[in-house]
């Protein structure tokens, strides 16, 4: 496979830096540091809007405790920045998530911008 057949396309790389943005300008604050370490991991994981990723290797590639994961993992979904897409456990694999930059209601907050005439 050449280098080109594996590029992303630039739109797609660009929506990838515009939810960064919206995560780094709105919501990174307020996080404590292994809420952010999981959202960035569970982020980069994303395929296709989803993250297939198991506790225990979030807690690895961070260097926390898997309990800390799972109590990031519970805030993240408290405050609207992660949906359960498949519950993971024992004999079932890993959770999947969808990972958003910011809670529905800070996006709903937000001003809109009026289209052009």
């Amino acid at each position: 496979m050449t280098a080109k057949t594996r590029r992303k396309p630039k739109r797609q790389t660009a929506d990838r830096f515009a939810v960064l943005n919206a995560f780094a300008d709105f919501t990174a604050k307020e996080l404590r540091r292994s809420e952010l370490l999981v959202w960035l991991t569970l982020y980069r994981d994303t395929r296709e809007g989803v993250a297939t990723t198991s506790q225990r290797d979030i807690a690895n590639r961070c260097g926390i405790d898997r309990k800390t994961v799972e109590r990031s993992i519970a805030s993240l979904i408290d405050r609207g920045l992660l949906i359960v897409v498949k519950s993971g456990g024992f004999r079932r694999g890993s959770a999947s998530y969808r990972v958003l930059p910011m809670s529905r209601e800070r996006l709903d907050a937000l001003p809109r911008s009026r289209p052009n005439p």
